[in-house]
């Protein structure tokens, strides 16, 4: 009696989503610059730039992590930086389609680096939701960091090598 009605709804809810999925990569398809960018948040919206420059650039200073979770605000950072990796992938795709022989080891790296960060914030925001240190969830928030350092570099490359018309108009959105 139970199975018939858990089957359907599970299928209904599959079909759904599938639905769902088509109209976002039509969106993502037919989605201008502009309205791209708009989605970005500013790297220094959450002090991303000053932790770049002071602690992960730089070979004279380490940070610690928990130097990175005040720099970045904590979790408000973290959501920005997992917000981000989707809307610079999107601008990847826009990169790739409208610019020139665009490696395909290039995009592999975004697409890595940009699951890396996800995972590393998705952990940070449950570790510091659940639990009373806040270590493991600032030491998350390093490799996020981290990560989303590595993604902003390979993006950088991406624009200027393969995508020359754009890199200004990317570097002013960042």
């Amino acid at each position: 009696m139970i199975l018939p009605i858990i089957s359907t709804a599970s299928i209904t809810g599959m079909v759904a989503y599938a639905i769902y999925w088509r109209r976002q990569q039509a969106q993502r398809r037919t989605a201008d610059w502009d309205s791209i960018v708009s989605r970005l948040r500013s790297n220094s919206e959450f002090n991303f730039s000053e932790v770049t420059d002071r602690y992960l650039y730089s070979d004279e200073i380490n940070a610690t992590p928990a130097d990175v979770w005040k720099r970045i605000d904590g979790a408000n950072g973290l959501w920005a930086m997992y917000t981000n990796a989707g809307v610079l992938m999107e601008l990847a795709d826009y990169a790739t389609e409208h610019g020139e022989d665009v490696p395909e080891q290039l995009i592999e790296e975004l697409r890595s680096d940009a699951l890396q960060l996800r995972m590393a914030v998705v952990i940070s925001l449950v570790k510091y939701a659940f639990s009373r240190s806040g270590v493991a969830a600032s030491v998350h928030a390093h490799r996020a960091a981290t990560a989303y350092s590595a993604m902003l570099a390979h993006m950088t490359t991406l624009f200027q090598e393969h995508s020359a018309l754009y890199f200004p108009r990317f570097l002013e959105a960042m």
